[in-house]
């Protein structure tokens, strides 16, 4: 049943990850904002469940990664964060939870770090 509800949020947020593509090829940036809330909040949510699923929370503690201050392109964070969340429906189909929880979460960090960017952009322009 839980194998069910990850596999639902990752086939959700692929699903928002490529309208995000989508928006962000045609220069729509309202809705690849949206596209990309819904995909991190459904990313978040298999990310959750994979979580509970860790018998060993030793083995799967993951770092964050580089400085949130480095400037994030969306086109090529949206196609990785893509490809993590493919393998990691993949591996959630095998059975092979860590691995799945490890490329979620990585893809998790890509989203957010894409969206902060994106937020202060937003807000750069908006003192203008």
């Amino acid at each position: 049943m839980q194998q069910d509800k990850i596999e639902a949020a990752l086939t959700t947020a692929l699903k928002h990850i490529e309208e995000a593509i989508n928006a962000h090829a045609g220069n729509d940036e309202k809705t690849m904002g949206n596209s990309l809330w819904t995909t991190l909040a459904e990313t978040e949510y298999a990310v959750f469940i994979l979580s509970l699923l860790q018998s060993d929370r030793s083995n799967t503690t993951l770092k964050q990664g580089t400085s949130g201050k480095q400037p994030t392109e969306p086109e090529s964070t949206l196609t990785s964060a893509q490809r993590l969340l493919k393998s990691a429906k993949e591996r959630v189909q095998d059975g092979d939870y860590v691995k799945g929880y490890e490329e979620a979460w990585t893809a998790r960090n890509l989203l957010l770090k894409l969206q902060e960017s994106l937020e202060r952009k937003s807000k750069k322009e908006r003192q203008k």
